[in-house]
């Protein structure tokens, strides 16, 4: 008897295990059935070319459709912009992809579909086409834009503005910072980020009477790829370019040159606190250490002494002092019986980059705020001529602090000798270059660029950014440009 109760509890058990089992493959297999499954999408798209650049026509025929159907060709594309935090700190890039339509039509009775459509403008590389009807997806195919590239001028004396537009540059890793040298020599970075793959890289012509060499090439970290044929992405193209310098006078001007476009608008400042009704006006938004501004404000209490209070930053990021934030009194002036106050005064030697904010205080309280801007100004760059060897000493004022705008990256030649920072000396740019090369004109550039980020996929930092006119980040810093003639021992 106790042997056939033993054996009894454990068929009893069994059958329990088997039960359990059976109800949570049901279940599950109910959950299954109740998940939306997403669907197939048909293999339905025929194109003329499987790549092409932006702007050329592709025609495409589409069957396998719903007869006498509203149909819409779509496309994937993608938007760039930087990203920056705090106001100074950069982070990197950042991408978003949507969907465009490209053209709309109808399926004829047997289903089929035929047209064209014209590449759009936007980043290179691997895109999606959709066919859709009522916002669903039916068919797709890859397709590939291929970058086009266009040097101009081809030809100049020493000192000529070149421009090397692109159109179609990547957004991915390995395809959205492309690297220029001239003559074997790294000249700077090519990016079109916030210009959704368009791009117009600024530089200027250098060397001896006769052919130049430049080659773009795609890469990482800064540094161009140079086996490109046997990468993983040798379809894209690796274009080569030939510039002649030309027997005539080189252009031999120094300038700082006009304050360029920020990416995707750059930094938006913090609202200025006015109290109700005052105004405060400046005659001039920006301008250079030195020059003579004046300042306007109305609504203030009346016949009051009123301080001006200039704002900055103070520090250094590579100390363990750090930075903050600094306000000094400029001046002190009276309002009138109407409120009314107006200042002329000197813009001050500090920091350019973001504008700083002046404060109007009446007592202990803040009337009224304004901002203005410090751009970059050549003071001294002497000697401009000399033999091989002679030491060129130059000072630059307005540069900035951010980590987007602290540092100029220089060029000899169209070749990068190295960087320089401006936080710790408050704008101040001074050093050294030692005069090289051959008898003749030597052009010698400064570029913006980005000292620091926190994203490193996309690292584009410590490096010339030869787009800085459309496409570098937070406060538009410009180019500066200068040389120096080599003479005869």
């Amino acid at each position: 008897m106790p042997i056939k109760k033993e054996i009894a509890m454990i068929g009893l058990f069994l059958m329990f295990i088997l039960a359990a089992c059976s109800n949570n493959k049901s279940e599950d297999k109910s959950s299954e059935d109740n998940t939306e499954k997403e669907p197939v999408l048909k293999n339905n798209i025929e194109l003329s070319v499987n790549e092409a650049s932006i702007n050329e026509e592709v025609h495409f025929t589409i069957d396998d459709l719903d007869a006498n159907t509203d149909v819409q060709l779509e496309w994937t594309e993608v938007e760039g912009t930087y990203t920056i935090q705090n106001l100074y700190e950069f982070i990197g890039t950042e991408y978003t992809s949507k969907e465009i339509s490209l053209v709309s039509g109808t399926s004829n009775e047997e289903g089929k579909w035929e047209g064209s459509f014209k590449v759009p403008e936007g980043f290179g590389g691997d895109h999606t086409l959709f066919v859709t009807s009522d916002d669903k997806k039916i068919g797709q195919k890859g397709f590939f834009v291929r970058p086009s590239f266009t040097l101009k001028p081809e030809s100049g004396p020493v000192g000529t503005e070149v421009t090397l537009e692109v159109e179609g540059l990547g957004w991915k890793t390995y395809k959205s910072m492309w690297n220029l040298t001239y003559d074997n020599k790294y000249t700077g970075m090519v990016s079109g980020v916030s210009t959704n793959g368009k791009a117009k890289a600024v530089f200027r012509a250098s060397g001896n009477v006769g052919k130049h060499f430049l080659s773009l090439r795609s890469g990482y970290l800064g540094s161009p790829y140079i086996n490109h044929e046997s990468s993983p992405h040798s379809g894209w193209p690796a274009p080569d370019f030939v510039f002649e310098v030309t027997d005539e006078a080189p252009i031999t001007d120094k300038y700082v040159e006009e304050t360029p476009k920020a990416a995707s608008g750059g930094v938006k400042m913090p609202d200025l606190e006015n109290k109700k009704d005052v105004e405060v006006t400046m005659n001039k938004e920006e301008g250079i250490v030195g020059e003579k501004v004046t300042m306007k404000a109305s609504n203030l209490p009346k016949n009051k002494e009123v301080e001006l209070v200039w704002n900055t930053m103070k520090g250094s990021r590579v100390t363990d002092s750090g930075f903050d934030e600094e306000s000094s009194i400029m001046d002190s002036i009276s309002s009138d019986a109407d409120g009314n106050a107006e200042y002329e005064f000197a813009i001050p030697d500090d920091l350019g980059g973001l504008p700083h904010r002046i404060d109007l205080k009446v007592g202990d309280e803040i009337y009224g705020q304004t901002y203005l801007r410090i751009t970059p100004s050549i003071v001294n760059i002497s000697p401009s001529s000399g033999p091989a060897g002679t030491e060129i000493s130059i000072t630059i004022k307005g540069g900035g602090w951010t980590e987007y705008d602290n540092a100029y990256y220089l060029t000899y030649d169209n070749a990068y000798t190295g960087y320089m920072c401006a936080f710790n000396s408050q704008g101040t740019l001074e050093y050294k270059v030692i005069a090289t090369g051959e008898p003749g004109y030597h052009v010698i550039d400064m570029y913006p660029g980005v000292y620091q980020q926190q994203e490193i996929e996309t690292d584009m930092t410590l490096i010339p950014q030869l787009t800085y006119r459309e496409d570098h980040p937070g406060s538009a810093m410009p180019a500066i440009r200068y040389g120096f003639e080599v003479t005869e021992k």
